[in-house]
């Protein structure tokens, strides 16, 4: 579940148990986690969020566990735009990181679309966990 900025402020207001002393809620900056599972690859771009994106956050870092057999397969995030370079997932238990993230792109906003996007030899092969870590952006 993702707990807004307007979330927390409404549950800090909505409970005289909150006290500013005893509870801070502005964590804006704390990254979070979304993590997707990728079992067949796909070109077109497999949908982590389809014009639904639940608030407005920034990519911070892309981190993909292979799952793969396609010796050639790679994956890559994009948004209006390719967040990351081309990360490979080609060797089955191999640990991988984006070597780049594009800051033209990394911004998601509300309602916004974020994707996998997978290429290999046999794209349908390509498996991998991908872990993005992100934060939310005013």
């Amino acid at each position: 579940m993702f707990v807004t900025k307007k979330h927390r402020e409404r549950m800090d207001r909505a409970s005289p148990l909150f006290d500013e002393a005893d509870v801070v809620f502005n964590q804006i900056d704390t990254p979070f986690i979304i993590t997707y599972e990728v079992t067949a690859g796909a070109v077109s771009g497999l949908e982590i969020f389809k014009a639904n994106a639940p608030f407005k956050f920034e990519i911070l870092d892309v981190i993909i566990q292979s799952r793969g057999t396609d010796g050639t397969g790679t994956a890559l995030i994009k948004g209006a735009g390719n967040i990351t370079d081309t990360i490979a997932c080609a060797v089955d238990k191999t640990v991988a990181r984006a070597a780049s993230i594009d800051d033209d792109y990394s911004t998601i906003e509300k309602n916004g679309t974020l994707e996998v996007v997978c290429a290999g030899g046999t794209v349908a092969n390509v498996k991998c966990l991908v872990t993005i870590v992100a934060r939310e952006v005013d």
